[in-house]
């Protein structure tokens, strides 16, 4: 009898310590959950964005998002079914580490899918297709038809940390110095280095110029005249290298919403005359 009492303490002592290590699904209870999981469940999307007009503006006011990248996540919400929440607002340099540390879902501003960037981030079925563009102040003829000339060691470049702009000038124009505008300055402040005479030429997006030229005429700066623009590429939705799953969840509605036409509306109504001509349309499946 005593043995039988030892034997079946044993065994529920060895019940306990297995219901305590192990989870009651039998699942693996390290397992996190991942970024499509929680999406699903919640049925929500959280977007992380940067300011980049016409594709996202940010009333100073009321804090209200608009653009292409709002008008097209609405559009999103409602093919997917899916709720979007924007948050939080980072710099284009803080991309991949904010889908890594999951302070985001995606980044849904449109964003660049460099290789560098391909690294941490997976990129969704392009949006539009774009190109990227030199600036000088207005007297400054140097690289005019001469692009060889940028890749000089007395040419400074204007660019941001991490960004597509920092990309380019180490790839293209390794010789030349590059001068690091703040974390926070947004786009205008690689031109304000330039107009400054901090740098020589700055290197971003055909609409950035507009934009920045707009708010400041008195030091405004012209794009260099070249055979071609400096690079191409196309804009995407991005998400960690990590969640090919939420990636197809996305890719799925932005498919319909190209071949539906949605996205060249939106594209068209935003962008005015530089649709067709600095920013280009995907072409829909469909003919």
């Amino acid at each position: 009898m005593k043995n039988l009492v030892l034997i079946i303490l044993a065994v529920a002592i060895a019940l306990g310590i297995q219901n305590y290590v192990l989870p009651k699904n039998g699942g693996d209870s390290s397992k996190a959950e991942t970024t499509y999981e929680r999406v699903i469940r919640t049925n929500t999307l959280r977007c992380a964005y940067a300011i980049y007009p016409p594709f996202l503006s940010k009333d100073p006011n009321s804090g209200k998002l608009s653009g292409i990248a709002p008008d097209l996540m609405a559009a999103f919400e409602k093919t997917s079914g899916l709720k979007v929440e924007w948050g939080p607002e980072i710099d284009w340099g803080n991309i991949g580490v904010t889908l890594q540390s999951d302070k985001a879902d995606a980044f849904c501003a449109g964003m660049f899918l460099t290789p560098k960037r391909g690294h941490v981030i997976a990129g969704s079925t392009p949006i539009f297709f774009s190109t990227m563009e030199a600036f000088v102040r207005q007297d400054d003829k140097r690289f005019d038809n001469n692009i060889d000339r940028i890749n000089q060691p007395d040419v400074r470049i204007s660019v941001n940390l991490g960004d597509i702009s920092e990309e380019l000038a180490q790839r293209s124009f390794p010789q030349a110095q590059r001068v690091y505008k703040g974390e926070l300055g947004g786009e205008s402040a690689l031109f304000l280095n330039v107009a400054t005479n901090k740098a020589d030429i700055a290197l971003s997006g055909p609409s950035n110029l507009s934009t920045y030229n707009q708010s400041n005429p008195a030091t405004a700066l012209r794009k260099v005249t070249l055979p071609h623009p400096l690079i191409g590429f196309a804009s995407v939705i991005g998400v960690s290298v990590q969640e090919p799953a939420l990636l197809q969840v996305i890719n799925a509605s932005l498919h319909d919403m190209i071949d539906n036409g949605v996205v060249e509306r939106i594209l068209k109504s935003n962008l005015g005359a530089e649709y067709g001509t600095a920013y280009f349309p995907p072409k829909p499946q469909l003919n």
